[in-house]
């Protein structure tokens, strides 16, 4: 039990501490804040820390090449027709739960939230900007939710202890939320939201359709949110 909660939480403590440590150390006006937060921080942190405990423990198995084989337990290939079921059924329910629940959401944001970006804010024209906007939409909508399936769905959820009994999925779905330190407001409606995704994997026994709505719904949020700031702009 207490390794599972570790293996959950590490990732995200390490990368909010990074974030944290690089803003209050090299940060100034003349860079965007997202070059810690999304970028460096995820390159340096999240997804090697997550991708590089699956290849050990894939190298430890003598696994040839890059092969996760054994250490990603779901990864039954998908035919192409199939996501167009599969990719759906996560989608749905999930855009369907985080629109139910968006006034508990900003009402938890409202008493429990700390923006860390209210904090660092770039003043002027930078001219790294476009670079690191470019670098976040690889690695926020595609890199690292490649990297959390595989890691999360892939390797962690098929197992999880046996003293959760049927509530595996909550208890994984909590655990992935809280994970998610930089945003604790959004813990109740992240449970519930992906739990589609996470039934989706187990009936398929694959973390393909999960990837793929994966990086929809974190592409959909970035655009959304760089539509909104320049909506305010």
């Amino acid at each position: 039990m207490g390794k599972c909660v570790f293996l959950h939480l590490a990732p995200g403590i390490a990368n909010i501490a990074a974030t944290l440590l690089g803003l209050a150390t090299f940060w100034n006006p003349s860079l965007p804040p997202e070059l810690f937060i999304g970028v460096l921080s995820n390159v340096l942190v999240l997804i090697p820390m997550q991708l590089g405990y699956l290849y050990y423990l894939a190298k430890k198995r003598h696994n040839p090449g890059w092969s996760l084989e054994g250490i990603v337990v779901y990864n039954q290939p998908v035919s192409w027709s199939r996501y167009f079921i599969w990719v759906p059924a996560i989608l749905v329910p999930t855009a369907i739960i985080f629109l139910a629940l968006e006034p508990i959401t900003h009402w938890l944001e409202t008493f429990v939230g700390i923006r860390i970006l209210a904090l660092y804010q770039m003043t002027g024209v930078s001219e790294v900007a476009g670079i690191v906007l470019f670098a976040n939409i690889v690695l926020t909508g595609i890199l690292v939710p490649i990297t959390e399936e595989l890691y999360f769905r892939g390797y962690l959820l098929p197992r999880m202890p046996s003293q959760f009994g049927r509530l595996k999925p909550v208890a994984h779905s909590l655990l992935f939320s809280i994970y998610h330190f930089d945003a604790p407001w959004m813990i109740p409606v992240r449970t519930l939201g992906i739990l589609p995704l996470i039934y989706t994997t187990i009936h398929t026994r694959s973390v393909r359709p999960g990837i793929f709505a994966h990086c929809l719904v974190n592409l959909a949020d970035f655009f959304d949110s760089i539509s909104r700031r320049i909506g305010r702009g």
